[in-house]
């Protein structure tokens, strides 16, 4: 990553709290480069399950990559940590209850109008992120740090916040577009130059802007 201090030559876990850089990579098949660096890579419970659902009509339409990305999460399973959070274990707790519900319409011979709803999750996985930066951070070991991949601004700037507070914190905050040339230039991964074109174009030009400033480093005292 360029203009790393010094004194930052920390062993990276990779941290994915947030659905977008998934859906960014998926879009030219470069979920592979989160393994690039050679780092545990960790996503938490609620990106899991949010990458894989459907964002309702009219929502992002990145859902056409869900198949890939969830065939790519399950083919790698036994090299990412998934990382629990509260919230997650909520969604969980509510969809097994969703799933009896709906096998004992099935049984009662599925009357329309008595079909169980949907839990309504969406937007949810937002609450997860703080607490899973957090946690993360705190069973780093010496020498290691978090590098957090966000590129929402105001999940950014809630990072930077909470981990004020962090007297042993321990994290670099990078957004996609930074990643792809973090790969490149540390990591020989030539593709993840020329990705970034690809997907504006993929996304309707509506990726996220690089963040200013990208990356930053957030270090206790």
């Amino acid at each position: 990553m360029t203009d790393e201090p010094a004194q930052d030559e920390l062993r990276p876990r990779i941290l994915i709290p947030d659905t977008t850089p998934l859906s960014l990579l998926g879009m030219v098949r470069g979920l592979d480069w989160l393994f690039a660096p050679g780092a545990e890579l960790w996503i938490t419970d609620m990106v899991w399950h949010e990458v894989l659902r459907d964002p309702g009509e009219g929502k992002d339409r990145r859902v056409k990559h869900r198949a890939e990305i969830a065939e790519w999460l399950d083919r790698n399973r036994h090299r990412i940590k998934r990382i629990p959070t509260e919230v997650g274990q909520r969604y969980e707790a509510d969809m097994d209850g969703y799933g009896r519900a709906l096998e004992l319409w099935r049984r009662a011979g599925s009357p329309p109008d008595l079909r169980p709803a949907l839990p309504d999750w969406k937007d949810r996985g937002d609450e997860s992120i703080l607490p899973a930066v957090k946690a993360a951070n705190k069973v780093l070991a010496a020498g290691e740090c978090v590098v957090t991949l966000a590129d929402d601004r105001n999940l950014r700037a809630a990072i930077i916040v909470l981990m004020a507070g962090e007297p042993a914190a321990a994290v670099n905050l990078l957004c996609t577009q930074t990643f792809l040339e973090w790969v490149r230039d540390d990591y020989g991964v030539e593709e993840a130059g020329s990705a970034w074109p690809v997907i504006e174009l993929a996304s309707g030009r509506n990726a996220p802007d690089r963040a200013d400033p990208d990356p930053v480093y957030l270090r206790g005292h």
